[in-house]
């Protein structure tokens, strides 16, 4: 099961209590950012890279943003907690990525900084925990 990238983004937003709106275009930073994200009883800034169900194959830096450069994007934001979410499968190189660019955001600004990703099955556990979040006229079966 899986919906629209843009669904899914509302659903998340919703579910942390984000208000405010974020329309997609090529050279965002983030796909989502909220201040309402909870992390050891405590409020953060997150900033979210979503790649939809249209997007096909293994997710690899080189199919997150029209340059390959989506994650350098979303580790520039003022952010504590950094994800990226995807449908399918998605490959070490990712995650690699992303890691080595928030510890170095995490030592050059002497903070500590979270990160992770958000995979299919992390998806749909979301949907059913919250299906109030995530309307059904908006889902469907992957291809």
């Amino acid at each position: 099961m899986t919906i629209s990238e843009t669904a899914f983004k509302n659903g998340v937003a919703s579910i942390v209590g984000e208000k405010a709106s974020f329309k997609d275009w090529g050279g965002e930073l983030r796909d989502l950012s909220s201040i309402h994200m909870r992390l050891d009883g405590k409020c953060r800034m997150a900033a979210i890279a979503f790649k939809g169900p249209g997007k096909s194959g293994r997710l690899t830096p080189g199919k997150m943003g029209k340059n390959g450069d989506q994650i350098q994007r979303i580790v520039k934001c003022p952010a504590e907690i950094f994800l990226v979410q995807y449908w399918r499968d998605i490959d070490d190189s990712v995650f690699e990525q992303l890691e080595k660019f928030v510890q170095l955001k995490a030592h050059f600004e002497n903070r500590k900084l979270w990160y992770g990703i958000i995979g299919g099955n992390d998806s749909a556990r979301l949907i059913e925990a919250y299906p109030l979040r995530f309307p059904r006229k908006h889902r469907r079966k992957l291809p």
